[in-house]
């Protein structure tokens, strides 16, 4: 439970960077990702001159990549970004600006085209990454002002939803919540296995 806390309480809406540079698709403006993937986003965009706009966060990407791996985007650890000022990242006439971007991630320490055993990682013009780029950061602790917070809790680890009782609060959380996100009741019970997966 204290790193599902941990995780959730580095993470923050998409559409409450409050950077300029970051535009983020309507779908998904309430998902919830690593805000330090954002700051840095938010600096590789300023520092390159660019606007960018995610279009795939948590809630319309798959949960596992191609090989099988629960993915970085399922934990809101990842981001792709699709355009760049506007325009499609494929369109060669803003391949300096793209390149300028990613080459501003790897200032700050993004290691490119290789996520495994990385913390910080984009991926651009390899499989699967030629119609977007793919950032991803999975360090948890947040730096204001040249310190830097880890966050911890007690909290009692049973988990829900493995036992018949759990089963029912599961659906009991998915029916109340459901609604009041706008979310189905089915929703937000993956989204709970989503996060007894985290705790495992």
């Amino acid at each position: 439970m204290k790193k599902l806390i941990q995780l959730l309480e580095a993470n923050i809406k998409l559409n409450s960077s409050g950077c300029p540079n970051i535009s983020v698709d309507g779908d998904i403006a309430l998902n919830l990702v690593n805000e330090i993937l954002l700051k840095d986003i938010c600096t590789a965009a300023k520092n390159s001159s660019v606007n960018v706009s995610i279009t795939s966060a948590v809630s319309d990407h798959p949960e596992k990549t191609d090989s099988g791996a629960i993915s970085r985007h399922s934990k809101g650890q990842a981001v792709d970004i699709s355009k760049i000022n506007g325009k499609s990242v494929k369109d060669a006439s803003i391949k300096t600006s793209v390149d300028n971007f990613v080459g501003q991630l790897e200032r700050l320490g993004y290691e490119r085209n290789s996520e495994s055993g990385n913390p910080k990682s984009v991926l651009w013009q390899m499989a699967d990454h030629y119609n977007h780029v793919h950032v991803s950061n999975t360090e948890e602790n947040v730096t204001t002002g040249g310190t830097t917070s880890t966050s911890s809790s007690t909290t009692s680890t049973d988990s829900v939803g493995d036992n018949p009782g759990g089963r029912i609060m599961n659906s009991l959380i998915g029916s109340t919540l459901g609604p009041m996100l706008g979310l189905k009741e089915h929703r937000v019970n993956k989204e709970i296995d989503k996060i007894k997966n985290l705790l495992k």
